[in-house]
Parts: C-alpha cells; sequence; structure tokens
C-alpha cells in the first residue's frame, strides 16, 4: 500500500497517463506536413516550422536539438522526397546545420512519458554534393551507443542502423551544410526487460526509488560530481535528471511492479 507521502507525490505530478498508441508496420516521416521556413541558416525559425511533438501521438517520436525543437525548411529539388528537409535549433531557437547541435529524435509512447524502442532506423541526407561527411548514431535508453554509420556527403544512399533497442538516434554533417529527410523506422514499442526507474533494483518502483531519485533531481547535472555513477536517474539520456526524468518515474512508479 502507498505511503500518504507517496500518494502526495504522485498527485502533485500532475500527470494524465493513458495507454500508449500502437503501429503495425514500419514508419516513413517526410516532414512535408509542416509548413517549412526558408533555408537561411542563423535565422530565427517561426514557430509553425518548429517540429517537437507533432508526430508523437501518431508515431512515438520526439525531435530536438539545442532547442526543445527542430526545423522544418523548404530545400526544394535536392530533396529525396518532396521540398522539405530538417535541421537543428540553435539554444536560442536559430536555423543550424551544425554538428555541435545534432538532430536528435527519441522514441516514446503516445504521451511522450515512457520510452520506447525500434530495431531499425534510416535517414537520407539532402542531394547536394559537398565535400565532407554526415553521421546517423543510435543509442539505448541508457545512453549506450549501439550503431554508428558515416558517409560522404555526395553519397545519397539512406544511412541505416538495425540493432534491437534503439531509443535515440542522433543525425549532423561535417560540413554543417546537410539537411536530412526520410526518416524511417519500425513499429516503436514497450523496452522489454528493462526497469529504469527501479534505482535500488529489488523489483519494485516505490518510495525508496523515489528517495534515490529525489537526491539526483536535486543535483540536476549529470556532470556534477556528486551525482550517482552512470547517473542512473537519467531515464531519457539528456545528461540531466529534471522534470523529463520526473515524468518517466511517474509512469513507472504508476505501475510499482517492474515488467
Amino acid at each position: 500500500m502507498r505511503t500518504h507521502l507517496a500518494a502526495l507525490f504522485v498527485a502533485l505530478a500532475l500527470v494524465v497517463l493513458t495507454g500508449s498508441g500502437a503501429w503495425a508496420q514500419s514508419i516513413l516521416i517526410d516532414f512535408e506536413q509542416l509548413p517549412g521556413m526558408s533555408n537561411a541558416p542563423g535565422a530565427a525559425i517561426p514557430a509553425q516550422s518548429r517540429l517537437s511533438d507533432a508526430y508523437l501521438v501518431s508515431h512515438g517520436i520526439r525531435f530536438s536539438s539545442g532547442s526543445p525543437y527542430i526545423a522544418v525548411v523548404v530545400h526544394g529539388a535536392s530533396t529525396p522526397s518532396g521540398t522539405q528537409i530538417i535541421g537543428g535549433s540553435t539554444p536560442d531557437g536559430r536555423l543550424t546545420y551544425q554538428n555541435t547541435f545534432p538532430i536528435v529524435a527519441e522514441f516514446f509512447n503516445a504521451t511522450g512519458t515512457v520510452p520506447y524502442a525500434v530495431s531499425k532506423v534510416s535517414i537520407m541526407g539532402d542531394l547536394t554534393c559537398v565535400s565532407g561527411t554526415k553521421t546517423l548514431e543510435a543509442f539505448d535508453v541508457h545512453g549506450t551507443m549501439l550503431g554508428s554509420v558515416q558517409q560522404p556527403d555526395c553519397n545519397f544512399a539512406p544511412m541505416v542502423i538495425t540493432a534491437a533497442g534503439i531509443h535515440r538516434v542522433r543525425m549532423y554533417s561535417q560540413s554543417a551544410t546537410v539537411g536530412f529527410d526520410d526518416l524511417r523506422f519500425d513499429t516503436p514499442a514497450p523496452i522489454s526487460g528493462t526497469c529504469p526507474a527501479d534505482l535500488n533494483l529489488d523489483g519494485f518502483v516505490d518510495d525508496s526509488d523515489f528517495v534515490i531519485f529525489l537526491a539526483s533531481y536535486n543535483i540536476l547535472d549529470c556532470a556534477d560530481p556528486d551525482m550517482t555513477t552512470g547517473c542512473p536517474s537519467d531515464f531519457n539520456a539528456d545528461n540531466l535528471v529534471d522534470d523529463a526524468d520526473f515524468v518517466i518515474f511517474v509512469a513507472a512508479y504508476n505501475e510499482l511492479v517492474c515488467p
């Protein structure tokens, strides 16, 4: 039975958890559904061209970069399909193709509260041939790299990674000129055999795990020397223990027993 303190903690979370969505086949996102901005690196990304959770409910994917969104950009003829690509964002919300602000895509349930995973991801760069390389990387829910593909900018074949448990991918170019298009992935699904919120490894996510989580939450930065080794409370692998991890913890806490 939950303690009064634990019940209060859940109430204060103010998070409504619903059933996750499911998709039965491979998914293609061609980024033609949102209005694109002009291809002007350094320009502020207008609100209508910011992509973050637009495909979360339908496809179980969330995008971010230096800001909590990426840019949808009108690129024209040199595009794998349609006329639009995606680019990164700086922390102050400007379009960038710099590899210091890679495009990040993460897989979740339809509410964005529970990390999901896929087993295959592919992406194409734009069709402009420049000197340099482009890279796709894949990570599991703990931030461990599962695979990496790098190819010349003038190679227009899709970059593909196949591995069990892909929760997060990031893409960037060395030349700082390449946008991306035609993101394909298989059905996002619950991550089996893992229970990351069970921080004391007793098979339950309960009050004792909340105490451990709260200590890390109060430190915030995984790089802080006072943080627990490995930063296990950083469930979304963004190097911070913050509100996003809190939402994930609440979802697991409400389930109590690890799968």
